[in-house]
């Protein structure tokens, strides 16, 4: 019987959850008590300890992205030679390294095999078995049919590629992008200048992917486009709700102290890696401006005195 572990409590977790196929899950979180109330299924069995991972054959990581490589760390020191195939649900880069999450990943566990799952999905409307679809990305074509395997439903419909670069960093950019769409929405500058965001947005993207070694084709799918337009066209979007209500003049270390913001997280990362690259990327930067606290009128206003350019 396979045997599948997720690593997480949080709302992917629970979508996670609803969606496996295996009738071997184990879930790993800090609260037993908290997560089972949330987490009402017969078929999984909790866990506080990263030992009783250790015969995972697949282990699902949906934690927000920052907290990674503590949580491999700690499973790696409780573990040691763990053969599990890593599935990836945290979008984000690393603050501290710059790094995408399968890079971290590596660090960590550099012969294990990993997956990377992406795609326009709340995991409100997964967990409601509302219609969905989302991408698997590796290398190796029957270990993406094997992930498939698990997690295929009726109402999920998995589609492949083998571009893990491209389909993290759309996954993790879009969280980007989101918070200067949450501005436009919050200062009521109306859909045409959404959609200027949004058509902007997967330009910088798709420019910063190819420099990395994406393929371009990824970000016209559902982990790039796909998920651009899910997350900055509504305020279901933690991300597109954070940058909505810092345009209302509400405080960021308010908005912070309740939600995971990949967005935020990641920016300045993303920024980072535009200067390692040499690739513009004026959105993303702007969002960090207005991060640190510079004025978003200021923004907007140097956005559109930028010097005039074909679009490509």
């Amino acid at each position: 019987m396979t045997r599948t572990s997720i690593i997480g409590s949080g709302d992917w977790a629970l979508a996670l959850s609803k969606i496996l196929t295996s009738q071997n899950v184990i879930l790993k979180c800090r609260n037993i008590i908290k997560t089972k109330k949330k987490i009402k299924n017969k078929n999984i069995k909790f866990t506080i300890n990263f030992s009783d991972l250790i015969d995972s054959d697949y282990i699902f990581l949906a934690i927000p992205s920052q907290t990674v490589r503590k949580n491999l760390v700690d499973l790696k020191n409780k573990t040691k030679n763990i053969k599990s195939t890593f599935i990836i649900c945290s979008k984000g880069v690393e603050k501290e390294t710059n790094k995408l999450m399968s890079e971290v990943v590596k660090d960590i566990f550099p012969k294990n095999n990993l997956v990377i799952l992406s795609g326009p999905n709340f995991s409100s409307e997964l967990i409601r078995n509302k219609l969905s679809a989302s991408v698997l990305s590796c290398s190796n074509q029957q270990i993406l049919l094997d992930v498939s395997r698990l997690i295929s439903q009726k109402k999920f419909r998995i589609y492949f590629n083998n571009d893990i670069i491209g389909t993290q960093l759309g996954g993790a950019m879009k969280n980007v992008i989101a918070i200067a769409a949450g501005f436009i929405k919050g200062k009521n500058l109306g859909e045409n200048a959404k959609a200027a965001i949004i058509t902007r947005g997967i330009s910088e993207i798709v420019q910063l992917g190819l420099k990395m070694g994406a393929k371009r084709n990824t970000f016209y799918g559902l982990s790039g486009i796909g998920d651009l337009i899910l997350t900055c066209s509504s305020l279901k979007s933690r991300n597109t709700r954070l940058g909505f209500n810092l345009a209302k003049g509400q405080k960021l270390d308010k908005l912070r102290k309740y939600n995971v913001l990949e967005g935020f997280e990641s920016c300045e990362s993303i920024c980072n890696l535009g200067k390692i690259n040499n690739v513009e990327l004026p959105i993303c930067n702007s969002v960090k401006k207005i991060i640190n606290g510079v004025d978003v009128n200021q923004i907007i206003l140097s956005l559109l005195s930028r010097p005039l350019q074909f679009e490509n």
